[in-house]
């Protein structure tokens, strides 16, 4: 079992639960992008308090592997807090950065509704909508908030007032919490934030690009390969079974991330212990790509049968 990093060879003997499903959830794999988009968070949660906190549009295609990295920077940092003690001076959990997807109803009390039930905090239906701004900047600061990121901000887009509303009410909270906030959406958020001198001034953007093919991607496979905990090795990198992974996935992390998941538990179910152009072709999700990318686009000369 060279093939595989020292660090998950022990894997391969679990049950199939423990070696795939719970597993595949903690594989990740950084790229210089997601390195250069860690330290730009760390540069924003170290500025604290300031009376015009900077602000991040972090975009890309959907797919591109922005959600992930952004709960994985959030879970480091939480397990940090926890490491180092979990209760403030104010009696309150220790909580430096939270994650919230954008609803897309729109809705402005559930957009509240969601960040103080990150920050530890039961809503009461009951209670006035109109305070939910107050109650919530009173609470950021008594966890100790340092950096808030909102995903999939693309739902938001204005194309009526209580869209327009909804993002004026991300831009006050952002001046009165008095901390850095990170936006993370698909092209559309970034046309609109650049269509805007306004929102321009406020955010500063990065691109998660796809993958590109060549070496950026084989490294890419190589590291997948290493902690797939599979018996055998199955090349991922090899020229042709490469070519077929970039035009399934066609560069998107998440995509190809969801490919190797269904040919990795067909491996196993089957026994062949390896990842194959059957194996991998042959499940539901690829096949549903290959329906929407015609076969001819998709698939190359197989080098494994």
């Amino acid at each position: 079992m060279d093939h595989l990093d020292p660090a998950v060879q022990a894997l391969v003997t679990e049950p199939i639960e423990t070696r795939i499903y719970q597993f595949w959830p903690r594989i990740f794999v950084t790229t210089p992008t997601v390195e250069l988009v860690f330290k730009e968070l760390d540069r924003l949660f170290l500025r604290g308090d300031q009376a015009r906190s900077p602000n991040l549009l972090i975009w890309g295609d959907s797919n591109v592997g922005k959600t992930a990295l952004l709960e994985r920077y959030v879970r480091r940092k939480m397990q940090k807090a926890e490491q180092e003690g979990d209760v403030r001076p104010t009696g309150y959990a220790n909580i430096p950065a939270i994650m919230i997807s954008m609803p897309t109803d729109n809705n402005r009390t559930e957009f509240f509704e969601l960040i103080l039930t990150r920050l530890g905090r039961a809503f009461n239906p009951y209670g006035r909508n109109e305070a939910l701004p107050v109650m919530t900047r009173r609470l950021m600061e008594e966890v100790g908030l340092r950096l808030a990121i909102f995903d999939e901000i693309h739902n938001i887009i204005p194309t009526n007032d209580a869209k327009d509303e909804m993002l004026r009410q991300i831009k006050e909270l952002s001046n009165k919490i008095r901390r850095p906030m990170v936006l993370s959406g698909t092209r559309e958020a970034y046309s609109f934030i650049s269509s805007s001198r306004e929102l321009t001034e406020r955010f500063y953007a990065i691109e998660i690009p796809k993958v590109q093919k060549g070496n950026d991607f084989t490294a890419f496979l190589n590291t997948m390969e290493a902690i797939i905990p599979l018996k055998r090795a199955s090349h991922l990198s090899e020229d042709r079974m490469a070519e077929m992974l970039y035009n399934l996935s066609e560069g998107l992390p998440g995509r190809l991330s969801e490919l190797l998941f269904h040919a990795t538990v067909a491996a196993v179910e089957t026994k062949v212990e390896r990842i194959t152009a059957k194996n991998l072709t042959e499940t539901i999700y690829a096949q549903n790509i290959i329906a929407r990318q015609g076969a001819a686009r998709t698939l190359a000369p197989a080098p494994y049968e």
